[in-house]
């Protein structure tokens, strides 16, 4: 076990719960955005990815891997896997937009948008991903002091190739893995409020393109970083998603003089 990992893994924890639950509150704090948007955009998260496309999305990819392995075949299960989740949510987002803000009298406004695109965000990375990294990080724990290789022969038959590898993996996390995702949630936000704000805009003025505009750029940001990463490595990738967060964050700041005001 190493201790540089376990630090690193309870860093990444840290920054995976407070970060979205502190721009939250600050947000909230300074805007008078009611939490019962934030609420909404939970609740399309959950409704949308984590009870439904997300189980589906999984089994798909195990199913549809086996067949493309690598090569321009991957690339293009990648780029399709992409499409299909980018519309599955963002068509979540624009059910809440058009049938539970309605029902709780708010308005199609940027500061609602946002706050909206918060909640969606905020849910994803302190529900499922540091869900993920904590039970990576009990599996980590507990490997560390098992004996691997008696572990796989006390298997048997049922140590498969595939499950070996894996538990090799987790058994070798490094300090840096858990700080990558960490980062990789604090980019997350701005994308998660900028698709929000994009989906919000094809109701405001009734008009398919901006919903199109969201499809596209959050399919294109689900293509390009894990493409990138397989391509050239993770270095890289992040620095391409750190690029692609400001571009996000500009998106969300040039839609403010034409959203609709309080």
């Amino acid at each position: 076990m190493s201790a540089s990992t376990v630090l690193a893994f309870i860093a990444s924890l840290l920054v995976q719960v407070g970060y979205p639950l502190t721009v939250s509150l600050v947000y909230r704090r300074r805007t008078g955005a009611r939490w019962q948007i934030f609420a909404y955009g939970a609740l399309i998260f959950v409704t949308f990815q984590l009870l439904s496309w997300l189980p589906l999305s999984v089994y798909l990819d195990a199913l549809m891997s086996v067949r493309f392995v690598s090569g321009w075949g991957a690339f293009l299960w990648l780029m399709a896997l992409s499409l299909m989740t980018s519309l599955v949510e963002e068509s979540g987002r624009w059910c809440g937009y058009r049938y539970l803000f309605p029902r709780g009298s708010f308005r199609l406004t940027w500061h609602n948008g946002i706050m909206y695109g918060l909640g969606h965000g905020a849910v994803e990375t302190m529900l499922l991903i540091a869900g993920l990294t904590f039970i990576h990080f009990l599996a980590y724990l507990a490997l560390s002091r098992l004996n691997l290789q008696l572990l796989v022969r006390s298997m048997g038959a049922e140590a498969s190739p595939a499950l070996v590898t894996q538990l090799q993996a987790i058994a070798s996390t490094s300090w840096d893995q858990p700080l990558i995702v960490a980062l990789e949630r604090v980019l997350a936000l701005p994308h998660q409020v900028a698709w929000s704000l994009l989906t919000m805009e094809s109701l405001v003025y009734r008009q398919k393109r901006w919903f199109g505009f969201a499809v596209l750029y959050h399919a294109s940001v689900a293509i390009i970083v894990p493409g990138l990463v397989r391509l050239a490595g993770f270095p890289l990738a992040e620095g391409a998603n750190v690029v692609l967060a400001l571009l996000s964050l500009g998106i969300i700041f040039k839609l403010r003089p034409v959203s609709p005001e309080e």
